[in-house]
């Protein structure tokens, strides 16, 4: 993909999920902080820095907790997208987007980078820049994969993973350890770990789930006081 349609697919997705933030409800935002463990206070969320709300919104515009609507589907519905626009492509694509986690591989041949989706056991050629840096390959996140053609973009909230993340998740915790300077690779998952987390993966709370551990291990710099 040539450096001028990512911008313009990036540039797009931000307006949409920006769009569809707004449609959160202060309930629904409520709901989702108290998923985290993240406190509710004078009607707002009490966060530590930008990157902790993202995942707040996150989960309001694409899997609220608590029996509330997707923001995301409010914006579809609500919003101005001509059928057949690159607005109404991304704005599809969003809507299909799949939660995973994911380990990067290294530097793909047709651009971006190439990624191993640890939940659905294939292969993704991911279009990011951030991902695409010197020295994340071995590294993981979670977060929502979209498919736009041929390479996929990540959307919403991206959330790093590390091997105290995994044995969180797979209900042997650790201690955690101060926060990295730099993300470190993560260890090779068993078969055994691996069926486990797709297991786990198929309740709704996963995303919930994946971020509070993310939240709990340090990995998104200090929680409030």
């Amino acid at each position: 993909m040539s450096t001028s349609n990512y911008e313009a697919y990036s540039a797009i997705r931000e307006r949409i999920l920006t769009a569809a933030g707004r449609r959160i409800p202060r309930a629904s935002a409520a709901s989702q902080a108290r998923a985290l463990g993240l406190d509710w206070k004078n009607d707002e969320v009490s966060v530590g820095n930008q990157a902790q709300l993202l995942l707040v919104v996150d989960l309001g515009v694409f899997g609220p907790m608590g029996g509330h609507s997707r923001a995301l589907d409010r914006e579809a519905k609500a919003g101005e997208y001509a059928e057949g626009s690159e607005e109404a492509a991304v704005l599809a694509a969003l809507s299909r987007a799949h939660f995973t986690l994911f380990r990067v591989v290294g530097a793909h041949l047709e651009g971006g980078v190439e990624a191993d989706d640890l939940l659905r056991g294939t292969k993704l050629r991911i279009e990011d820049r951030v991902l695409a840096r010197e020295g994340m390959e071995g590294t993981a996140f979670a977060g929502r994969i979209m498919r736009l053609g041929r390479f996929e973009m990540t959307c919403g909230a991206l959330a790093p993973v590390t091997d105290e993340v995994i044995e969180t998740l797979l209900g042997r915790p650790v201690a955690s350890l101060p926060t990295p300077q730099f993300l470190p690779a993560i260890t090779p998952l068993m078969e055994d770990d691996v069926a486990a987390l797709r297991g786990a993966a198929s309740a709704s709370e996963f995303p919930a789930r994946v971020y509070r551990a993310a939240l709990d291990h340090g990995l998104f710099g200090r929680l409030p006081e």
